[in-house]
Parts: structure tokens; sequence; C-alpha cells
């Protein structure tokens, strides 16, 4: 807000090395303050859920999140500037939807409940109803999401059935 936009040249631009760079910095610019701050609630309130399972869980799925947003933006996206922090919260909620389903745990179905009742609305966010909306990012992120949720909970159950 105070450079008046000229952060966004930062951002994540399809296809294009000199930007190449925007996969670490677009999600922490935003296009305006009511962008950054549902960002940040969203955020919020899914990176506490994962965090149930764990600080390292919540890095991890963050990591995934974020790389396989960017990247699949990068590879795929509309040719014009990716910012925010959509893409991670995309991963961070399809995460605990699939960790959920396959993990079948009492707690981690409570928290898909709570999901769902808070943020059942984002699966709109993968229509391209609005040109200034990275549904990119949000597909890609949701698609990483879900590859860790099935991941982390095969290997969680393995683990319970090993002790």
């Amino acid at each position: 807000m105070f450079f008046r936009g000229q952060l966004n040249d930062y951002g994540l631009l399809p296809r294009h090395f000199s930007h190449f760079t925007g996969i670490v910095a677009y999600p922490f610019l935003h296009g305006s303050w009511a962008h950054l701050i549902s960002n940040l609630v969203s955020f919020s309130v899914l990176g506490y859920l994962v965090s149930r399972s764990g600080l390292a869980r919540l890095i991890a799925v963050f990591m995934i999140s974020w790389a396989g947003s960017g990247v699949g933006v990068w590879i795929f996206g509309r040719m014009h500037f990716h910012v925010g922090l959509s893409g991670i919260i995309y991963g961070l909620w399809a995460y605990l939807l699939v960790y959920a389903v396959m993990y079948r745990s009492l707690k981690s179905i409570a928290i898909a409940v709570i999901v769902m009742f808070l943020y059942g609305s984002m699966v709109w966010g993968f229509i391209p109803a609005h040109s200034w909306v990275s549904y990119e990012s949000h597909f890609f992120g949701a698609v990483a999401g879900v590859l860790a949720g099935y991941i982390f909970a095969r290997r969680d159950k393995q683990r319970e059935l090993v002790t």
C-alpha cells in the first residue's frame, strides 16, 4: 500500500525466468488491506487447526502448499502478476479435509467439520469468476494440500499400526 502497488511487480509472473523469485515473494504481497486482512484471518484459523498436529506438521504443510501453488501457477497460470497467501490457505484447507477423510480419527473429523462450516464456501474460489482472482493459485494450493493430507494420513496410520 505504501508503494502504491509497485511491489506487485515482485509477484509471481508465470513462465518468466526474470520473475522466478516471485515464487518466494508472492505470498507476502497483497493488492489491498482487505486482501491482506482476509488472508491473515483465514491463515490464522486454518494454520491453528493444522498446528493441532504439531508445529512441524504446520511448517511441512505450509511449505508443500507454498511450493505446489507457486510452481503450479508459474507453469500453468495466466499471464499476469499473482500475489497473496491464498494458494497456501487453500493448501491448508484441502490438507485438513483430506487428512480427516483418510485418517478418520474423531479429532480430525471434528476439525474437518469445523473447516467446512467456516470455510465451505472456498470451493467457489476454483471458478474463474473475476480476472483479479488467482484461481490457479487456489487450485494448485489445494492440489498440494490434498497430496500433503494423503501422505501424512497414510504415514500416521502406518505409525499407529506399528505401535
